[in-house]
């Protein structure tokens, strides 16, 4: 009986164009950032509803049955798609305001992680010891895992998402479809 024929493994990188390709001179976090608020408001708050619209009390009345309030469901989630995403990050805009120590965390963070992308490849030196940027985002994330637990962020994020799910599902099942949802359902 004759071995089985060798096949060679391919030596190439398989992962080698699944990696973002790094950015280029002159890019920073905050122009990444401040791309991101600009293309967020361009694709997502240009849908956005008006807010008497939004807050209408003549169209909010009680479901009559699980179906009607599954229709209702279904259509305002997708038609205050926006101004639901907007009273989420409220939500979350409130509890970070709320909770001081969180607030402090993060600007803790934020602040380490933009001083860290301005060390150069040679390193910082701090008193007589030279720390390489993977250091110093070792001691940053051993800051911040004690920081984080001690603003109770896992207690913060459950009540937004509390709090988010209660506004958005009992208003969404609560508000009446529109009139263009009857036109829509015929075509």
């Amino acid at each position: 009986m004759a071995a089985p024929a060798y096949t060679p493994v391919p030596t190439s990188n398989p992962f080698s164009g699944a990696f973002p390709t790094p950015p280029s001179e002159g890019v920073t976090p905050a122009t990444i950032g401040l791309d991101y608020i600009r293309k967020f408001r361009e694709e997502r708050l240009s849908s956005l509803r008006p807010f008497a619209e939004f807050f209408d009390l003549n169209r909010c009345s009680k479901p009559n049955s699980l179906a009607s309030a599954t229709s209702r469901l279904n259509y305002n989630i997708n038609y205050f798609q926006s101004n639901y995403l907007l009273l989420f990050l409220g939500i979350t805009g409130y509890s970070l305001i709320t909770n001081v120590m969180l607030m402090f965390s993060v600007g803790v963070v934020v602040g380490g992680t933009h001083y860290i992308s301005k060390v150069p490849p040679e390193g910082v030196v701090i008193g007589q010891n030279t720390y390489t940027a993977r250091q110093l985002q070792t001691g940053l994330t051993c800051l911040a895992v004690p920081l984080f637990f001690f603003s109770s962020t896992v207690g913060t994020i459950f009540w937004i998402i509390g709090a988010s799910a209660v506004s958005i599902l009992g208003h969404a099942t609560f508000m009446e479809e529109g009139v263009e949802g009857d036109f829509a359902s015929t075509v």
